[in-house]
């Protein structure tokens, strides 16, 4: 019996990309929570929680990375479509090769910086206490966390583009995943 490691591979990647939308609904919804405790204990009881601002600030980078890795996993990150909608259709995928290896080129250097950066704030600010003696350099995981997960997708991107060249199922990785979570905050300032 002969396994698919291209299959294995789109498998990994959907179900990372499932633990992904949970940890950024998870991290949404405590940031909400948190925001809107802070507002009522300052508007109404003249208090706070003392951590809960810095706190907020720290999940919102998380809540931004996450979304991030899932915009990749996407493919709406920000590109030049410009120069693709005019390619021919049999040059596109050598195009796409090109630009997702210069991706993974950037991306392995920034989680090479982030992980750096992550030894740095545990080395020196690791007095520095969020809350019950947790550090808030802990926090800073998120980097090297989401620019690997960035890294990993635009590699599973250039695999999805060598598998449909090379005759694979087309639909099998772009496929969706059924009951997607969607979550949107609209705010209105006047």
């Amino acid at each position: 019996m002969f396994i698919n490691p291209f299959k294995v591979i789109f498998f990994i990647d959907r179900f990372l990309v499932r633990i992904e939308k949970y940890f950024l609904l998870v991290s949404l919804l405590v940031l909400l929570i948190f925001a809107f405790l802070q507002v009522v204990l300052r508007n109404f009881f003249d208090s706070g929680i003392n951590w809960a601002d810095v706190f907020n600030r720290l999940l919102v980078l998380w809540v931004g990375v996450f979304a991030a890795t899932i915009a990749a996993k996407q493919d709406r990150h920000l590109s030049l479509e410009v120069l693709t909608k005019f390619l021919p259709d049999k040059v596109r995928p050598l195009v796409n090769i090109f630009v997702y290896i210069f991706v993974v080129v950037v991306a392995v250097l920034l989680t090479r910086a982030s992980c750096l950066f992550f030894q740095d704030q545990l080395m020196f600010e690791s007095g520095d206490l969020l809350f019950k003696g947790v550090p808030k350099a802990y926090f800073s995981v998120i980097f090297p966390i989401g620019f690997g997960l960035i890294t990993w997708r635009y590699l599973v991107k250039i695999l999805e583009v060598i598998y449909n060249f090379a005759g694979g199922d087309k639909e099998y990785p772009q496929q969706e995943e059924q009951g997607e979570i969607s979550v949107s905050v609209k705010i209105k300032l006047k």
